[in-house]
């Protein structure tokens, strides 16, 4: 993740996390939270397996571009990852989630929460 402040003095924050981490940072979410977005997620993970499932599996695509005359978007899977790109006046972000990752924790997700 990258962000940077377009102004003077302004913050510039870059993150280069291993998908790893997510896992473990799971570890720190209380239980109860957990188990109910678990059980939130329940019903539509049939559908996000098979999602994630055909988007690797295809070349890489841009899913959503807007170029107006402040800002810049795009909504991309890039080598393996979703990518957001945010570009405006004020501020960049830049975000990429390999999907392999993203896969990881909406299973243990959907793991988390009571099957009843």
């Amino acid at each position: 993740m990258r962000v940077q402040e377009h102004q003077p003095n302004g913050s510039h924050v870059f993150v280069v996390a291993p998908a790893m981490l997510v896992p473990i940072g799971m570890r720190f979410v209380p239980k109860e939270r957990l188990q109910e977005i678990g059980s939130e997620l329940r019903p539509y993970l049939p559908t996000i397996r098979v999602a994630l499932e055909e988007l690797s599996k295809s070349d890489d695509v841009t899913f959503v571009e807007v170029n107006a005359p402040s800002e810049h978007v795009r909504v991309a899977k890039h080598w393996g990852a979703l990518v957001v790109d945010v570009n405006d006046a004020g501020e960049t972000v830049h975000v990429s989630v390999p999907i392999r990752a993203a896969r990881s924790a909406i299973e243990r997700l959907a793991r988390a929460g009571p099957t009843t």
